[in-house]
C-alpha cells in the first residue's frame, strides 16, 4: 500500500513538472506593425528586431538609395541614439531629443558617404536622413 502511494505520488510530481516544463506559446498572426518571426537560418548573431528594423528602413528609401546600397539591408548596421536637430535631414521635428533607431547602410565602392536613416521607435516611419562625412 505504502508503495502505490509513494508511487502515485512520485507520478503526479512528474506529470506536474513535465506540464510546467512544456512550451505552450502561441504564434499569432502577424500585422503590418509586428516584427515577423526569424527562422534559425537568419543571422543568430542579431536580434529579430535589428533585422526587422532594418529592413523596414530599406523598405522606405527611394530606389535610387536602395541601389547605391552595397550588399542587403541584413549587411546595415542598427544602433539606439538620442536624435539632436544637427544630426541630419530630420524631418519630423517631435522626435528631437527622443531614442530612435539609426540604420546604416554601406554605400557602392564608387560613393564616399553611406546612407544613414533615422526610424522612429513607435511606429517605424522613416524620420531623417543623417549626415555624412
Amino acid at each position: 500500500m505504502k508503495k502505490t502511494i509513494l508511487i502515485l505520488i512520485l507520478l503526479t510530481i512528474s506529470i506536474g513538472l513535465f506540464a510546467c516544463c512544456s512550451n505552450t506559446s502561441e504564434k499569432t498572426d502577424v500585422t503590418a506593425n509586428d516584427k515577423p518571426d526569424i527562422t534559425a537560418n537568419d543571422k543568430p548573431d542579431i536580434t529579430a528586431s535589428e533585422i526587422d528594423v532594418r529592413e523596414i528602413a530599406y523598405n522606405q528609401l527611394s530606389t535610387s538609395n536602395q541601389e547605391r546600397i552595397q550588399g542587403t539591408w541584413q549587411d546595415a548596421k542598427l544602433s539606439d541614439i538620442t536624435l539632436r536637430k544637427e544630426m541630419g535631414n530630420i524631418n519630423d521635428d517631435s522626435y528631437i531629443g527622443k531614442e530612435v533607431y539609426l540604420v546604416d547602410f554601406s554605400a557602392e565602392v564608387y560613393t564616399t558617404n553611406n546612407i544613414i536613416v533615422y526610424i522612429g521607435k513607435d511606429n517605424y516611419n522613416l524620420i531623417g536622413y543623417g549626415y555624412v562625412d
